[in-house]
């Protein structure tokens, strides 16, 4: 695809996403106002239908607590009455007839007037007298106005109850002058009619009389429906999904939304004022607790259809003329690229000829600038070109000869590191010593560069030998140099008689005085008597002395000394003692063991080292070291790295334990 092409694509897609991009959100804005819209006034109804079901509870209540009061005053009355009457010494007929006048002249439609034993010898009905108390069940006079004889509770007030064919509600006080009960009662039918006028049903009907809704409901929290009501008869019912959500109302939450096909339908909880039953409480006395209204929603999406139709045909007007334009912008403006285009190639050609530049060089846009610097570029390219393959020329003898001096450098640091390996290897015991009483096993594994770590025995007399593991700091020759100093310092102090402490004193002062390395140096040494199997050991800054006991235990001894030797001068160093029974190992090994690491940057450490220390319990010295090497080199893998050298020593004692008694 050329340029113009692509110029002509783009501008006209551009166009078209800018049309596109207004249509969308002119049409989408215009939808989501009418959403919003349509929501308000769903939730405006939604909300007026549940204020409105919560108001009608709470008449009844109040309806029902106001009855209540008037029945309790008029039974209050009545005992009074009474009592008066009975101080005037009226016959019981004569307050019975009385009793007629004040229900026939608006009074409570029933009186009852007990004695003491709750036998109704007074009331305004004809009929036998009833005894209080003995219809425990139920009634209007069950059990709980017996309690009124002896002033327990002191009032009573019971439910409406359907009583001969009257739907009546009872009040009963205790006696004013004596033990008696004075119950009241009144019809409440009439009431109750008006109560279900003003209920849930008056309240949908209403609701759909201002033609503002679809349909509207009232459900119970199990999602039964209470009261229904809508314009269209088919449109009065709820599907299981409607229902499912109404069901999920929270009790004190907001009004939720649901779209169900081409109607938005609004559903709020019902709050009340006074305290609300529980859920299995209100739907078995048929509490609404969610109100729904459905409401049309078909207004926005067909708004956003038509807009979208009309940005349609914009849109295809816009790329037609698009088009049309870009067509003859691209014509007028492409002749200087492909100038351009032809120069790039002459000079990738090495045939560029400046000239042909001129036509749009002489242009004052863009394109002229962009082709007057190509030109001078072209022109600089050429020439440092030249300059370029003279220099490589020359730059290639000198990485020749670079090359040559490298490689001697490198035969050189080889042979340093051979010669110092040399010294090395020379400097370790040829032989360790031999007998019944012990066994002795060294081996120096070196590292990756000479690093100066070695061990030494030194014989001193028939029953003392003195061990020795040290490790130098650093590499190459400078390190074997100061092993030299340092195996040369110990062994010249070594003498029957003289402890590992004076040894090491002696050879930190040496190596601080004449060593010209700022190295330094760490070493175990231990005087061992094969007799008695004493060990008088001290450390200078040495790890990885160990005592292995025949039950595999491992002690480390490294607790004795001072610092490493060439640090301080003048640095005193301890030294302690520690006895080896029969089979009983001492291990002596470098720094180069603990500190190698693996792939993940972990030292083998001390306690890798006395694991594998005690998984070797009963092999010879030998194997034991041959055995600790392998797990070391097995930590490390083939992504870590050997610390250095790996220098051990191991000495086992053999002589058994009555024959050092002997000795002794």
């Amino acid at each position: 695809m050329t340029f113009q092409q692509r110029l002509i694509l783009l501008v006209t897609g551009l166009v078209l996403l800018a049309v596109a991009a207004v249509t969308t959100t002119m049409a989408w804005t215009t939808r989501a106002a009418l959403t919003e819209r349509i929501e308000t006034e769903a939730r405006l109804a939604a909300g007026l239908l549940a204020r409105a079901a919560a108001q009608s509870r709470d008449i009844p209540q109040d309806v029902d607590a106001l009855l209540s009061e008037r029945l309790l005053s008029e039974a209050t009355l009545t005992a009074h009455l009474v009592a008066l009457a009975e101080t005037a010494k009226l016959a019981p007929r004569a307050i019975n007839d009385r009793l007629k006048q004040i229900a026939e002249a608006g009074g409570p439609d029933e009186m009852w007037i007990t004695d003491n034993r709750g036998r109704a010898y007074l009331h305004n009905l004809s009929g036998p007298d009833p005894l209080f108390g003995q219809d425990a069940k139920g009634g209007p006079r069950h059990g709980a106005y017996a309690g009124l004889l002896n002033r327990s509770p002191a009032s009573v007030v019971s439910e409406p109850a359907m009583e001969n064919g009257k739907l009546m509600k009872f009040a009963g006080v205790a006696g004013v002058d004596k033990p008696r009960i004075v119950q009241v009662g009144a019809d409440v039918r009439r009431l109750g009619d008006l109560l279900r006028k003003s209920g849930a049903d008056g309240l949908v009907d209403g609701l759909i009389a201002t033609r503002a809704v679809e349909a509207a409901w009232l459900l119970d929290r199990d999602g039964r429906v209470l009261a229904r009501g809508a314009v269209a008869a088919d449109g009065a019912s709820l599907s299981d999904a409607d229902t499912a959500s109404a069901k999920a109302v929270p009790p004190g939450g907001d009004v939720t939304f649901r779209v169900s096909g081409n109607s938005l339908l609004a559903l709020a909880p019902i709050k009340y004022a006074g305290p609300t039953p529980t859920a299995a409480a209100a739907s078995a006395a048929g509490v609404p607790a969610v109100a729904a209204v459905r409401v049309p929603y078909t207004e926005p999406g067909a708004m956003l259809s038509r807009q979208l139709k009309i940005g349609g045909l914009v849109g295809i007007f816009v790329l037609a003329l698009g088009v049309y334009a870009c067509m003859r912008f691209a014509r007028d403006q492409m002749a200087p690229v492909e100038r351009l285009g032809e120069a790039v190639k002459a000079v990738e050609a090495g045939r560029f000829n400046p000239l042909t530049l001129n036509e749009a060089a002489d242009r004052d846009d863009e394109f002229g600038r962009l082709s007057r610097v190509f030109r001078r570029m072209a022109m600089e390219a050429t020439a440092r070109e030249e300059t370029l393959d003279a220099q490589l020329v020359m730059r290639g003898a000198e990485l020749e000869t670079k090359s040559e001096k490298l490689a001697a450098a490198e035969q050189l640091i080889e042979e340093e590191q051979r010669a110092a390996r040399d010294v090395q290897s020379g400097l370790l015991p040829r032989q360790l010593p031999v007998g019944r009483d012990s066994q002795f096993y060294g081996i120096l594994l070196p590292g990756h560069t000479v690093s100066g770590d070695f061990y030494d025995v030194v014989e001193l007399d028939e029953r003392h030998s003195l061990l020795v593991a040290a490790g130098v700091s650093g590499g190459g020759v400078p390190a074997a140099f100061l092993m030299l100093m340092v195996r040369g310092a110990i062994r010249e102090a070594a003498r029957p008689g003289v402890g590992p402490a004076a040894i090491l004193t002696h050879a930190n002062e040496r190596l601080c005085g004449e060593s010209p390395f700022n190295g330094f140096a760490t070493a175990f040494v231990a005087l061992y008597d094969r007799v008695t199997g004493t060990l008088v050991h001290a450390s200078a800054g040495h790890r990885g002395a160990a005592r292995i006991a025949t039950d595999g235990a491992v002690q480390y001894l490294s607790e004795a000394g001072g610092p490493p030797l060439g640090v301080r001068r003048g640095a005193p160093y301890g030294e302690a003692t520690t006895v080896l029974t029969q089979d009983e190992t001492l291990f002596l090994c470098t720094d180069g063991v603990l500190q190698s690491v693996d792939g993940q940057r972990e030292p083998f450490g001390e306690a890798r080292l006395a694991a594998a220390l005690a998984h070797s319990r009963g092999m010879s010295v030998r194997d034991r070291t041959e055995m600790v090497l392998r797990t070391v080199q097995a930590h490390v893998g083939a992504d870590g790295i050997l610390a250095g050298d790996l220098v051990c020593l191991v000495m086992r004692r053999l002589l058994p334990v009555t024959e050092t008694a002997e000795a002794v």
